[in-house]
């Protein structure tokens, strides 16, 4: 085996290409990389390099360790190439760790910049162990499809002491047993051209405590799927080497490790998913237009493309969920509807009755009022959850009473009139959304459109003026849907 070049032959080598059959990197992250370079930016991808190819192509994220002194130029590139920052619950946890979010083109999605600017690894849950590896691995590198490595015995040094730390608790040691086929990969990857010499210089440089005899070892036995108990010994004997540089006491660990664990097995059972938010905060995306096919396959899209990274929630407010309160008038109206059929009518909300034939029975104004109540609810529910980080998207939003045109119905009953002041109550109680993606007709929708315009007491939104200060983006519908939705996530992106 050849042995690994050091740092200055490293740059005059020339960068190798990926071969035909390994994934094309995407253009966001390309365009990054060459940004750092021209920042001067010293980093290097540190971790998990046997599928390089895979994580530039977008398929996984990039863990990009930074010098501390280059941070600064570091988060300037990736502002300026459109990232933005994002936390978790995890990451609150684990100073000197960030996340970015980038968005790409329509063949992938949202690209994830791992950043450290400290290494913290080991436990599952907690990341315990704050071992210096930054200058090892910063200080010996080398250029690969593009982007700066670690030298191979470097990384085989840290592909070592994560092996081993993992070892040391029964959580992670039955987590790692379902990683085993990719660990034995990356070591077969790993050992193919890295000579032990070049490790035993490092580790007699950075971490003395570890002696030659016991890196063997370790070395050997992760590259074996038996002898479990072994690497347990071993993994025990790492830790304390190496116990000086331990963020957390074992009872501590021991605590919050279960209590990670607890919520992990929590949100499992109520089908929760825990996701990354934006530091910038969440918000509500609004998909209005005439067309309700077009506009719920947009609103599906933007979903799912958000919550591959994101905390995203999607709602109808044109069909609002029961909740507790309501759930008794509605079972009661239904009943009313099976004993008395034709009192009851939904012709005044769907705008399909003559202005001079408005006849409200109380059944009409009451589920009005339910309906009314129930959206409120919903809506306000998606105001905290945006305020709190989450992104809504909503498919359909519905006009404060002022921008509703046309004739309103005026009952001589005083009981009547005081349902429908109620109502408007609840109605202008709604918060306006953040963002607004107007769907024009097109051909498809003109039709509808022409509809809508006769029977203005229709619940779609057409003056957007009613929410002043809401941004609009309008899109137009006579494209194919995959333009649409490429152009309304670049343009939501930007707005988010």
């Amino acid at each position: 085996m050849e042995p690994m070049t050091n740092a200055t032959e490293t740059t005059e080598t020339p960068v190798r290409m990926p071969s035909a059959a390994a994934p094309a990197p995407l253009k966001k992250i390309t365009l990054l990389l060459r940004s750092l370079d021209r920042a001067g930016v010293r980093y290097c991808h540190w971790k998990s390099n046997y599928g390089i190819r895979q994580a530039l192509a977008g398929k996984g994220d990039l863990d990009l360790l930074v010098e501390k002194e280059d941070f600064p130029a570091f988060v300037t590139a990736l502002l300026q190439q459109g990232f933005k920052q994002a936390e978790s619950a995890t990451s609150r946890r684990q100073p000197g760790v960030f996340h970015f979010l980038g968005n790409d083109d329509a063949k992938h999605g949202i690209v994830n910049v791992h950043a450290y600017a400290r290494i913290l690894t080991g436990d599952h849950f907690l990341k315990t162990w704050a071992i210096p590896l930054e200058r090892m691995l910063l200080t010996d590198t080398r250029w690969e499809y593009g982007i700066c490595l670690p030298s191979k015995a470097a990384e085989l040094v840290v592909f070592v002491f994560r092996s081993m730390i993992k070892h040391t608790t029964l959580l992670d040691i039955y987590l790692g047993q379902h990683s085993r086929k990719a660990v034995m990969e990356e070591y077969r990857w790993l050992v193919s051209d890295s000579h032990l010499e070049d490790c035993y210089r490092k580790l007699a440089v950075y971490f003395p405590m570890i002696s030659r005899s016991d890196f063997r070892t370790a070395l050997k036995l992760t590259g074996t799927d038996t002898a479990l108990l072994k690497r347990v010994r071993m993994g025990l004997r790492f830790q304390r080497a190496l116990s000086r540089y331990r963020r957390y006491g074992r009872l501590r660990q021991m605590v919050w490790t279960a209590t990670a664990l607890g919520n992990m097995v929590l949100a499992k059972a109520l089908r929760s998913r825990k996701a990354m938010t934006l530091r910038g905060g969440g918000a509500i995306i609004a998909v209005v237009g005439p067309h309700p096919a077009t506009r719920a396959a947009l609103a599906d899209r933007i979903h799912r493309w958000l919550g591959r990274q994101l905390a995203v929630g999607a709602i109808h407010p044109g069909e609002p969920p029961s909740t507790w309160f309501s759930c008794l008038p509605r079972a009661c109206m239904a009943a009313i509807r099976r004993l008395a059929p034709g009192r009851f009518t939904r012709r005044v909300d769907r705008g399909t009755t003559p202005r001079d034939e408005f006849r409200l029975t109380y059944l009409d104004l009451v589920r009005q009022l339910v309906v009314a109540y129930e959206r409120a609810v919903l809506l306000r529910r998606a105001y905290r959850d945006s305020r709190n980080g989450q992104i809504i998207v909503c498919d359909h939003y519905p006009q404060p009473p002022e921008a509703v045109d046309g004739a309103v119905p005026r009952p001589n009953s005083f009981l009547k009139r005081g349902l429908l002041r109620w109502k408007a109550r609840l109605d202008r109680s709604v918060c306006p959304p953040d963002l607004i993606l107007q769907l024009g007709a097109g051909a498809e929708g003109e039709a509808e459109s022409n509809h809508v315009q006769k029977n203005p007491s229709h619940d779609t939104m057409r003056d957007h003026r009613a929410f002043s200060g809401c941004p609009v983006i309008s899109l137009s519908n006579d494209g194919e849907l995959e333009e649409i939705v490429l152009e309304a996530r670049q343009l939501i992106w930007e707005h988010l």
